[in-house]
């Protein structure tokens, strides 16, 4: 196997395991419906969580390397929250289209709701044409926002991930 197969095969599974904590918070806050002070502690619970295992993944791909610099690491993490992303969107495009449809209706109402505020009306803007195509424009806004979350926090843990070079003055 070649090293860059072993690198997106590793990462694809370890972006499965981290788009699951995702979809399980997604899942837990919708059949529970919690309180607000509940819904901020999932999300902490779930910040906690997506970073902890992010970083366990970077620095265990780079066990048993000779060299893994902050490069290789920041890749590698990148690589592992794409996956992850396009996991986690398109579970949340299955979650609002089939699963909780509610859902769906709820961003609905929210969105009319404030373009009827901003007083924005039918004839100014084809409401039925977006919320046709809200679901799709959800899904991509949530893969964006999740590749900018993993751009991130890669970047941030890369430089926790790496090998300690040991330095000499000379």
């Amino acid at each position: 196997m070649s090293t860059n197969q072993s690198f997106w095969n590793k990462a694809a599974i370890y972006g499965i395991l981290l788009a699951l904590v995702s979809v399980f918070f997604m899942v837990l806050q919708s059949v529970l419906a919690p309180a607000r002070w509940m819904n901020i502690l999932f999300w902490i619970i779930k910040l906690a969580a997506t970073l902890g295992l992010l970083f366990y993944f970077m620095k265990d791909f780079g066990k048993g390397k000779e060299s893994y610099t902050y490069s290789n690491s920041f890749k590698f993490g990148l690589a592992v929250s794409f996956c992850s992303s396009i996991i986690a969107a398109a579970y949340y495009y299955i979650h609002v289209m089939f699963l909780f449809p509610d859902t769906a209706s709820q961003i609905t109402n929210a969105l009319l709701s404030g373009f009827e505020q901003a007083g924005i009306t039918e004839e100014d803007f084809n409401t039925d044409k977006l919320v046709a195509r809200l679901p799709v424009l959800i899904t991509i806004s949530q893969l964006i926002y999740f590749n900018i979350l993993g751009l991130l926090w890669s970047s941030l843990l890369a430089n926790g991930t790496k090998h300690k070079v040991a330095s000499t003055p000379f």
